[in-house]
């Protein structure tokens, strides 16, 4: 998959037809599943829900978009047992890893928040530890769009309002970009998903690393989960342009700042 297609196309389906994914397709997404938890050592916990009715009907009126819960004929919930700063950039990191993984198979899918279900609601659908699952990923086939539909399009900043020179606020010239090999990178990750198009990212381009920053905000754990996925397109964008690498973990606070990760160039 070349991801700077993917992410140009990528795209969220709020309905989709009651079919159900094929067995073998599902086995594929339950192998992915199996192997992103192994790289992440178990800490994260997927959960697999091949009966969509019961979820569907179990958060209906509780979650989804505006009180309308999506409906789709499978779920993929994603939980870990400590409510780290950590642990919620790997849920990001590896729910959008999961959710390529899927969609490259030709199939649909949607992110559900549910962090605001009640507790007793989420045991109920999802057993003893369903209290700490945050996100979903429903998918399946997504009905088609009628012919002269308005798409839904979210504005995107610019390269130039989230990527600097040095430090924050110091601005960076395309000229520079290119010259580092970053230009492409950089134009294509604006399309990266965020809770509300937030876009709480903010990367600083040093000598020989790049420094990913989070705005605080009164949503940190939501925008931790968005840096989380951001970090995952950097790295898979800058693999194609032969920068083997990974972010370096490093979370603290600089002024209205968290400083969260470099990534070594």
């Amino acid at each position: 998959m070349l991801v700077t297609n993917f992410l140009q196309k990528r795209k969220s389906v709020r309905d989709f037809k009651p079919m159900k994914v094929d067995k073998y397709e599902l086995e594929i997404i339950k192998d992915a599943i199996e192997q992103i938890s192994k790289e992440e050592n178990e800490l994260l916990k997927f959960q697999l829900l091949e009966n969509g009715s019961i979820v569907s009907e179990g958060l209906k009126g509780k979650a989804g978009y505006g009180g309308v819960m999506i409906e789709s004929p499978h779920y993929v919930s994603i939980s870990s047992e400590k409510e780290t700063l950590e642990n919620k950039l790997k849920i990001g990191y590896a729910l959008e890893k999961l959710n390529t993984k899927i969609v490259d198979l030709n199939i649909d899918t949607c992110w559900i928040t549910v962090d605001e279900v009640d507790k007793d609601t989420m045991k109920s659908v999802f057993g003893e530890t369903g209290d700490k699952i945050n996100y979903l990923i429903g998918f399946g086939y997504g009905k088609a769009k009628k012919f002269f539909s308005k798409e839904t399009t979210s504005s995107r900043n610019p390269v130039k309002e989230m990527v600097f020179d040095g430090e924050i606020g110091n601005p960076i010239s395309a000229e520079v970009l290119e010259e580092r090999g970053l230009l492409d990178i950089f134009s294509t990750i604006i399309y990266a998903p965020s809770h509300k198009n937030f876009q709480p990212w903010r990367f600083v381009i040093k000598d020989s690393e790049v420094e990913i920053f989070m705005v605080k905000s009164d949503e940190d754990l939501r925008s931790l989960i968005d840096i989380g996925v951001i970090m995952f397109y950097f790295e898979e964008l800058a693999r194609e342009k032969s920068l083997e690498g990974k972010w370096n973990l490093n979370i603290h606070e600089e002024g209205n700042y968290l400083k969260i990760a470099s990534f070594k160039l």
